[in-house]
């Protein structure tokens, strides 16, 4: 791992002295975003009044899994044993995952329309009425990153990625553009549920388009970095500034729930509104995959640099 002390560079910004490595970083922020989104779990089954037992698998795994890594990520920096902590650590991720994967055909299940009304049963009022279908996808999102962060880059940006101590994976692809193509997909996917979920307001204000005509423009400009191998340090200048941007329109959008879910007139702090109203933790999604992207440009390579 890289020495907490050796500056690193990011390209297009500079030089920077950082305490822990890219992936270190990676799985800090994907510890910290299982706990968040066990959190934002909770808070949206709440909704129904009382949380079923297959309701509770993400609210229990999510603080679990995220406390489970912190630990891992500990034994990785501090006790050095980092072939435990990386089995530890992809075993946590694998799971995150299936959770994922999982609530999202839970989620579909209900979204769709029973088989003995006419007509299609995939259908709008369906789909933004009911549970948000690419919502648990965001355990998948996170758990595929703490796999990739958990591999080591033994031969910088040539996809050969090593579990120290036991295999070396050759992948197609170089691990900053596998990082950028799940910031790129996450960005996608938190636009598509922005659009879904505000749609119940049928569009009435204007400020509901923010993350969406955002959300498009910082998907295509990642997924156009993931593509091109061959980027300059304009390239991530452009792409470091997209993602500051990914993170203001998050904290906006955190401020405008949170105002929203207050009582009018007041700013008296209701359970109910938070629950039932706005979910405040959702925008956060937007800062959390600027997060991510800005991490990613950590010590990748630029061709003229």
């Amino acid at each position: 791992m890289d020495n907490a002390r050796t500056p690193t560079r990011i390209p297009g910004i500079g030089e920077f002295i950082l305490p822990l490595s890219r992936n270190d970083l990676m799985l800090l922020l994907v510890g910290m975003n299982l706990i968040m989104v066990g959190l934002e779990s909770y808070l949206a089954h709440l909704i129904s009044g009382s949380i079923k037992p297959m309701e509770s698998i993400p609210v229990f795994f999510g603080p679990i899994a995220g406390l489970v890594l912190f630990l891992a990520l500990f034994v990785r920096i501090q006790r050095k044993q980092v072939t435990l902590a990386s089995l530890l650590i992809i075993g946590v991720a694998a799971a995150s995952v299936g959770v994922g994967i999982l609530g999202s055909a839970f989620h579909w299940e209900r979204d769709l329309a029973p088989v003995n009304l006419p007509g299609n049963r995939l259908r709008w009022n369906w789909l933004i009425y009911g549970p948000p279908a690419l919502a648990p996808l965001a355990f998948a999102g996170i758990g595929l990153m703490g796999i990739i962060a958990a591999l080591e880059d033994t031969k910088p940006e040539s996809g050969k990625l090593t579990i120290p101590g036991l295999i070396t994976l050759n992948t197609p692809l170089k691990q900053t553009q596998q990082l950028l193509w799940l910031v790129g997909l996450g960005l996608l996917a938190a636009t598509v549920s922005s659009f879904m979920d505000h749609g119940r307001t049928d569009f009435e204000n204007i400020f509901v388009w923010i993350p969406v005509v955002f959300g498009v423009f910082g998907s295509v400009v990642t997924v156009l970095m993931a593509v091109y191998e061959k980027r300059t340090s304009s390239d991530y200048f452009i792409f470091f500034w997209t993602m500051m941007l990914m993170v203001l329109v998050g904290v906006m959008g955190f401020g405008l729930h949170v105002n929203t879910d207050l009582a009018e007139g007041t700013g008296e702090v209701l359970r109910d509104r938070f629950i039932r109203g706005a979910p405040p933790l959702a925008p956060l999604l937007f800062a959390n995959m600027g997060l991510l992207g800005i991490i990613s440009m950590i010590g990748a390579e630029a061709i003229d640099e």
